[in-house]
């Protein structure tokens, strides 16, 4: 026995590891960032170019690797027909899915949703929302990803889910739109044992009937803290499935002069660590 210690000893001095067993896997770690971006208009609607460079170094500073869009348009005139999440992905090294919700007016262009993924896409889909009292077509669209981790180097499975409520309805539309985003992109990957994401620009407070919903067999991985109009209302959310599945290590919501230029929503960030 004391010569086992003496080598132990010896080995860890050195600086080398013994193989161990029952060691834990790596947790999978995936910095996120949240951000109704107002169809790239800045918040005194002076970008009349549609420029992205500011949006892309404001995420690239926060180091996120996947990224949830809402209010974005695309292929339209404004955009000068340009594909603007791909421009985006280009530019961040990313994959992209665009989340369409409705044509714009005349057929000028898309609008909906985004997701960007540093990670490899294996499977898409999309649901358009049910109206109710609004006024907005709304969707809900998801992006199945696979992150290598240590342990298993091939990915481990996340759903990433985007979606953006009609803020028109009320909590009412809000309420049953949040129960279709549960049923059609969230309930399905859960009972695979796929572990899900879900972020977007929800227009409900934290004491909603829609948040509520989600909070039933999800936790939410970001605070009360207000994300619209420079800090006023909590709108925009980031909530992990299943429950005591996901945790948060750094949540903030990004209050800089050059994030209240851009939209008027602020982005939200945070590592979501999904637990073995």
């Amino acid at each position: 026995m004391k010569i086992y210690k003496y080598i132990l000893g010896a080995v860890l001095l050195s600086g080398l590891t013994l193989p161990l067993t029952n060691v834990r896997a790596q947790d999978v770690h995936l910095k996120c960032l949240e951000w109704n971006v107002k169809a790239l208009e800045f918040y005194n609607n002076s970008n009349v170019s549609r420029e992205i460079d500011r949006f892309v170094a404001l995420i690239q500073e926060q180091q996120a690797e996947i990224i949830f869009f809402n209010e974005f348009e695309t292929l339209s005139g404004a955009m000068f027909l340009k594909e603007k999440a791909n421009e985006f992905a280009k530019e961040l090294g990313m994959y992209s899915f665009f989340i369409h919700s409705y044509n714009k007016r005349g057929n000028d262009g898309y609008y909906g949703n985004v997701i960007l993924s540093k990670y490899p896409i294996v499977n898409t889909g999309r649901v358009l929302l049910g109206m109710y009292e609004g006024a907005d077509q709304r969707s809900v669209g998801w992006a199945d990803i696979l992150v290598p981790t240590d342990s298993k180097p091939e990915g481990v499975k996340v759903r990433i889910v985007c979606t953006h409520l009609d803020a028109f309805g009320g909590d009412v539309t809000c309420f049953e739109q949040a129960k279709e985003v549960l049923e059609h992109a969230v309930k399905p990957s859960v009972d695979q044992g796929i572990p899900v994401l879900l972020a977007g620009d929800m227009n409900c407070g934290y004491y909603s009937t829609a948040i509520a919903e989600y909070e039933k067999s999800g936790d939410r991985l970001c605070n009360n803290n207000g994300t619209f109009s420079h800090g006023g209302s909590k709108l925009d959310y980031l909530i992990g499935f299943p429950k005591q599945k996901w945790t948060c290590t750094d949540y903030q919501v990004i209050r800089t002069a050059e994030a209240d230029a851009l939209s008027d929503h602020s982005p939200i960030t945070g590592t979501a660590v999904l637990k073995n």
